[in-house]
């Protein structure tokens, strides 16, 4: 899978309305990330409280794909809709924080049995994805999110940024269900991480 998450699914919404070429290779790249469910996934947090995970959540780190790649500012924002599931608005701009502020709103749901931990993200329709959530701390201030074949994580945080111990033991939780965690980097959140070593995509520097 090259795209992220619930990321992939709101940034899918903005190409589409691009023309068709983007509709014919989001297509593809939909049915080889469903062929990514793997067998053996990683542990599902025991149980989420989705009361207490709806509102902001700033992606503060993340194993970066190539789209995600020349994002800053990555922020997410979720609700109940009023058919009980998820709804999904993702704020985000490309390369710096003077480029304007694009808003992608996306369906997500939980998968039944799961105690609200196994996520699926629709892109558009019947096309859906994967998305585990794989730890949420006990006041709901961090939450790990992940893919089946462990490709792909994302920590987010209440915050816009995280300190250096934090950032280790989150890293830590993701290392004890297999991640390789040096391909985690931070997400520039704000103007003066721009350039700073540790901080993915084009904005920063590995």
């Amino acid at each position: 899978m090259v795209i992220s998450g619930p990321v992939w699914a709101m940034r899918a919404t903005g190409f589409m309305a691009r023309g068709s070429r983007w509709l014919a290779i989001l297509a593809l790249v939909a049915c080889l990330a469903g062929c990514n469910d793997t067998a053996d996934p990683p542990p599902l947090a025991p149980s989420v409280d989705l009361d207490r995970m709806f509102g902001g959540w700033y992606i503060v780190a993340n194993i970066p794909n190539w789209f995600e790649d020349k994002l800053v500012g990555l922020y997410d924002v979720y609700s109940r809709r009023p058919d009980g599931d998820i709804q999904e608005d993702f704020y985000t701009r490309e390369n710096n924080f003077d480029a304007p502020v694009k808003h992608y709103t996306v369906h997500d749901w939980v998968v039944p049995g799961t105690n609200n931990a196994s996520w699926r993200v629709q892109i558009f329709w019947p096309l859906n994805f994967p998305f585990l959530v794989l730890y949420v701390d006990p006041d709901y201030r961090y939450v790990l999110f992940g893919y089946p074949d462990r490709s792909l994580g994302w920590i987010f945080s209440r915050t816009d940024t995280i300190d250096d111990a934090t950032y280790a033991d989150l890293l830590k939780r993701f290392q004890a269900v297999g991640y390789d965690t040096g391909k985690f980097r931070r997400v520039v959140e704000r103007p003066e991480q721009m350039g700073q070593f540790g901080f993915g995509g084009a904005a920063g520097a590995h």
